[in-house]
């Protein structure tokens, strides 16, 4: 059986703007299957992920 990786929430969550955009089903599929998982919503599943990514990425610092 496959290891559920869990989350910690990291994004302020408030009122913010609205972005659509497509994305790849391969991408949408694993979305979904994390926002399950967590418990989330799907828009705040995408939050947590950009963030995590942008980290990587360089284009945000790595939290302490």
């Amino acid at each position: 059986m496959k290891e559920i990786n869990t989350i910690s929430a990291e994004v302020y969550r408030e009122r913010r703007k609205h972005l659509s955009c497509m994305v790849h089903g391969d991408l949408m599929q694993l979305l979904r299957q994390v926002a399950r998982q967590q418990r989330w919503s799907l828009g705040r599943t995408t939050d947590e992920i950009l963030l995590r990514g942008f980290r990587v990425t360089g284009h945000l610092p790595e939290e302490n």
